[in-house]
């Protein structure tokens, strides 16, 4: 089933982006990481970035931007 963020008027599927692996630095090392959530950050009438929250191997949460939305979040 897939991932789905829903807004008045639109959907953005954010399966793709919790599929791929990404450069994430933790503690000064770049790792590549499959993000454990995906959220859209958009202030209301704007485009929106796509954050992903990672699971470092020392076990410490970072979170990064990941992709941008084409359109404005209603």
């Amino acid at each position: 089933m897939p991932y789905m963020v829903k807004s008045i008027g639109m959907a953005i599927d954010l399966t793709p982006y919790l599929e791929r692996e990404y450069d994430v630095e933790c503690d000064g090392e770049v790792v590549k990481l499959k993000p454990v959530k995906a959220w859209v950050l958009a202030p209301r009438g704007r485009k929106g970035v796509i954050i992903g929250l990672f699971k470092c191997p020392n076990g410490k949460t970072v979170r990064k931007a990941i992709g941008k939305t084409e359109e404005a979040i209603e």
